[in-house]
Parts: C-alpha cells; sequence; structure tokens
C-alpha cells in the first residue's frame, strides 16, 4: 500500500466525510421528529446555491452577503415546503407515502423551475482564493478547511440544543411520542417548523459550501438529500452524533476505495456499507434498538 496516498485519501475523505457528517443530521432531524422522507429537501440544497448566484449577478453582493442571501433562500424554502404542503396534509390526515409523494413531486418539479428561471447551463459564484497547505505528503486547502470546521461546528450546536435546551427536549418529546406531547401542552406544529429550520439551514450551509468550489446545476440537489438519508440510517435515526458518525464513514469508506477500486464503484462501496450494517444492527451505528 502507497502510504502517501492512503494519508492523502485519508484526508480527503475526512473534507468530504464531513460534508456528508452535515448532510445526515439535516436529514435525520427532520425525519426522526416528522417521520416524513422529505426527498423535497433538495430544495433547500439547491435554492440556497442559486440563491447566492442570483444575490451576486443580480444584485451585485459580495461573495459573503450572497452567501447570507443563498442561505435565507435555502430556509425560507424548507420552511414554506413544511408549511404550505406538509402541515395542510398533516390536517387532513394524510397518510405518510401520500406526504411522501408530494415531496417526491416537490423534487422533481423545482430542478424544471429553476432551469426555466435560470436556463440549464451550470452557475459559478465568483470566489476568493483558496491557496493550499501542504503537511508532510498531504495536500488540502483553506476551503476544505473551512468546510470541516464548519460542519462540526454546526453539528455540535444541534446535538447541544437537541440535548440541552428545553425546546430541544420538545423536539425529543415529539420524536418519542408526539400524542403524548401535544397533550402536555407542547406544540407541534411549532417544533415541526424548528426543525425544518434547522434541517434547511444545514443542508442550505452544505449546498453553499459545495457552490463555493464547485458548479450550480438545476438537479444539484438530489445525491446530497440521498447522501444525507443514507448517512442518517446508517449512524442511527435519532442521533445527531450518530449521524454525523454515519457521514463521515461514508466519506472515509468512499475515498479509500479508490485504492483498489476506480471512482465509479465508490456509490457500490458507500450502499454496500450500509446493507452491511443495517444488516448486523438494524438501529444503526449509535441508534437504540426497538423496545
Amino acid at each position: 500500500m502507497d502510504l502517501n496516498l492512503f494519508a492523502q485519501l485519508t484526508v480527503s475523505g475526512i473534507v468530504v466525510g464531513s460534508t456528508y457528517a452535515l448532510l445526515g443530521v439535516s436529514f435525520g432531524v427532520i425525519y426522526a421528529t416528522t417521520r416524513i422522507f422529505h426527498l423535497a429537501h433538495a430544495v433547500a440544497y439547491a435554492g440556497a446555491a442559486y440563491g447566492a448566484v442570483w444575490a451576486s449577478e443580480a444584485l451585485g453582493l459580495p461573495f459573503g452577503l450572497a452567501l447570507l442571501f443563498g442561505l435565507a433562500t435555502g430556509v425560507v424554502l424548507g420552511v414554506l415546503i413544511e408549511i404550505v404542503f406538509y402541515r395542510p396534509m398533516r390536517k387532513r390526515n394524510a397518510t405518510l407515502l401520500t406526504i411522501f409523494l408530494v415531496s417526491l413531486g416537490i423534487s422533481v418539479a423545482f430542478p424544471n423551475l429553476l432551469q426555466i428561471v435560470f436556463g440549464p447551463d451550470n452557475k459559478t459564484l465568483p470566489r476568493p482564493d483558496n491557496p493550499t497547505y501542504e503537511l508532510g505528503s498531504v495536500t488540502i486547502s483553506r476551503q476544505d478547511v473551512i468546510a470541516v470546521l464548519v460542519a462540526w461546528a454546526l453539528i455540535a450546536a444541534v446535538a447541544t440544543f437537541i440535548v440541552k435546551t428545553r425546546f430541544g427536549r420538545s423536539v425529543t418529546a415529539m420524536r418519542t411520542n408526539p400524542t403524548m406531547a401535544e397533550a402536555v401542552g407542547i406544540d407541534g406544529n411549532r417544533v415541526y417548523t424548528v426543525v425544518f429550520v434547522i434541517g434547511s439551514f444545514l443542508i442550505a450551509v452544505a449546498g453553499l459550501l459545495f457552490t463555493t468550489r464547485g458548479v450550480a446545476t438545476p438537479t444539484m440537489g438530489l445525491q446530497p438529500t440521498l447522501t444525507g438519508f443514507i448517512a442518517a440510517f446508517l449512524g442511527g435515526i435519532g442521533s445527531q452524533w450518530g449521524a454525523a458518525l454515519g457521514g463521515l464513514a461514508l466519506g472515509l469508506l468512499s475515498s479509500w476505495s479508490a485504492l483498489y477500486l476506480q471512482v465509479d464503484y465508490g456509490p457500490v462501496v458507500v450502499f454496500g456499507a450500509m446493507f452491511l450494517v443495517l444488516l448486523i444492527r438494524p438501529q444503526g451505528l449509535l441508534g437504540k434498538a426497538a423496545a
């Protein structure tokens, strides 16, 4: 084994895995609380990217303000999906399958809307300099360092909020027994709105981190949403640190697979890892088994 290559792939895996961890927590906090397979989560990811691009191109905002505008756009879109689509359906006692089909429809329609408004061409943000640093045989860029620090800071903040705050305990109560939680005075709609704010904020950050070093495309949100789903289930639904660990593990496995396999086999490794873990531990790495 080439140890220098292994070290570089490990660093790359940590960078990618940190973003996967962020995606896992973003998907998991919504699914664990609402039980909605929120495939329309992709809207917040792509919406944040295109919001930042539009703010930069049309409004002429500087890089930092354009990112803030994109972040706000992603959060607003995510919360609107909950308020405009999911909440009325819950009031009508729609099944989770029906809500999922609506979510699927939104995730299909939104990329088409982006193409109509912005065109099919890839969009980019003006970017500041991105110097690289060398640590022995390992190279890492400043943007990669920022992405890792931002991802884990936000994951820690969300985990602390859920465990340590009064409202976070309300989220846990709704997750555990929504009927009993509402019976003791917890406002379910308010809790659902907050978890959509949190989840949309996290995936919007992930979308912006990607766009600062890649390109924005109309269909860019679907794959990250599925990655977040895999990470959340791999780590354990209901555990923020479990979802984060699942995402980090996916990033490392996908990167290390390049030692022996072609890059195209990365997704096969990811799904294979999920299958094996869930076969052995259906509750995920850090999830709790059902009583």
